[in-house]
């Protein structure tokens, strides 16, 4: 008897299902099995050694800078994890000089919980130091008086996304504004607040026009908050990005022992919408359109990062890392807006600014440079391409850029014999 080829298929695609049953219902014996033999055969390798050689910047690098200008004292990120990441206190006054100039203080240590520093705010009438690391996700506070290898009076921990960039403190409202990159978001939140306290409200989703913000800048007199943006940009919902929410591999990085649901991927949303400031009700909550947007070829914004208002002017500031400039644009500025002065050119020592600020009582600019290890002082209303009244300095003038700063990966070139390091 010929037995048809239709019956050979049905019987063995019987049996191979009967054999992933059996597979799949053993699994976890079949597994712990395999482990415990893969374990008594595993032998750990340890390198007990120093390296043969080492690429690494070992001076301090300038990120975010806040000032109080009452008490003569400028706060500035350093985020360089080769350097020891820190907060350095400065005097704001001071000889001009061309060396490297040392700090009157630093918060610096395996106590003080700082990882790799985006952004700083300052409570002067609190004496409250605010710190962001978007390494962590942490949001930690300091006495304003703090030195040394101290930890935190309070932070925030477990609720804040992590990659968070830019904080400002709204004295007026008594609120912390916290920009994040990867999820397009501005969270809010009381600045008495608990370490497991969940925002107050927050900006997010398709409408709200954000698009990796890094810098952010909160107008309480005008109600308008602002904030720089790379333009990297995919579409998230409100409240995602919720260390508490569904995204298990949120959870799993932040130590969490809580299984969370595995998230198919899902078809592209990513784009670019090219680089932009986007101006917001300071009142706004959830997936709300901007009140304007600066973005267009004429605004010469590229990698826009640290903001600021100047309080007497309106004037908007903007550390325009991409191009080596700070830019300058009218208080009511919209659209494909070209700055009104733009700051650039060798003699002002500026090499990738990612900082900026006003001191008022003394009609002076601050920018924080973050490749050129330099903080300069320009006069308030600088223009063009002028020399810095006094710079501060934590490396010397002929010394390399910094150029790396968080290596996410590393590959060799044997070809042209380069290695390469993504930041």
């Amino acid at each position: 008897m010929v037995v048809p080829a239709r019956f050979w298929r049905v019987t063995v695609g019987i049996l191979l299902a009967a054999v992933v049953w059996i597979q799949v219902r053993h699994w976890p014996e079949l597994a712990s099995a395999q482990q415990r033999n893969n374990t008594s055969e595993r032998r750990p390798l340890v390198l007990d050694r120093a390296p043969a050689r080492m690429i690494a910047d070992p001076n301090p690098v300038f990120r975010a800078v806040v000032l109080d200008a009452e008490h003569g004292e400028v706060f500035m990120a350093n985020d360089k994890e080769s350097a020891g990441t820190s907060v350095l206190v400065y005097p704001t006054q001071f000889p001009p000089t061309n060396r490297i100039m040392e700090p009157k203080r630093r918060i610096a240590g395996p106590k003080t919980d700082l990882g790799m520093v985006c952004g700083l705010a300052l409570s002067i009438e609190h004496g409250e130091l605010y710190s962001v690391s978007g390494e962590t996700g942490t949001l930690n506070v300091y006495p304003v008086d703090s030195t040394g290898n101290v930890g935190p009076a309070r932070r925030l921990r477990g609720v804040m996304p992590r990659a968070s960039a830019g904080v400002f403190l709204d004295v007026k409202n008594d609120e912390l504004f916290i920009t994040t990159e990867h999820v397009n978001r501005i969270s809010v939140y009381p600045r008495t607040f608990q370490e497991d306290q969940e925002p107050v409200r927050f900006i997010q989703g398709p409408a709200t026009g954000l698009g990796d913000p890094h810098g952010i800048y909160v107008d309480s007199v005008a109600n308008e908050i602002f904030v720089s943006n790379h333009g990297n940009w995919r579409e998230t919902q409100p409240g995602e990005g919720e260390v508490r929410g569904p995204d298990s591999l949120t959870r799993t990085s932040l130590g969490y022992n809580v299984p969370g649901r595995v998230v198919p991927l899902n078809p592209s949303t990513g784009k670019f919408l090219g680089p932009s400031i986007t101006v917001h009700s300071r009142s706004a909550s959830g997936n709300t359109p901007p009140l304007r947007i600066i973005h267009g070829p004429h605004t010469q914004l590229s990698l826009p990062d640290g903001i600021y208002r100047d309080p007497v002017s309106g004037e908007i500031i903007v550390a325009n890392t991409g191009d080596d400039s700070v830019l300058f644009f009218a208080k009511d500025a919209a659209g494909d807006a070209a700055p009104v002065r733009v700051l650039k050119g060798p003699a002002t020592k500026m090499k990738g600014p990612v900082g900026v600020s006003i001191d008022a009582k003394r009609n002076e600019l601050w920018v924080a440079s973050w490749d050129s290890h330099v903080a300069a002082v320009f006069p308030r209303m600088a223009n063009g391409n002028i020399a810095p009244l006094r710079v501060i300095r934590t490396a010397s003038e002929n010394a390399p850029l910094a150029s790396m700063g968080r290596i996410g990966a590393v590959a060799y070139d044997p070809k042209r014999k380069e290695i390469l390091a993504p930041n």
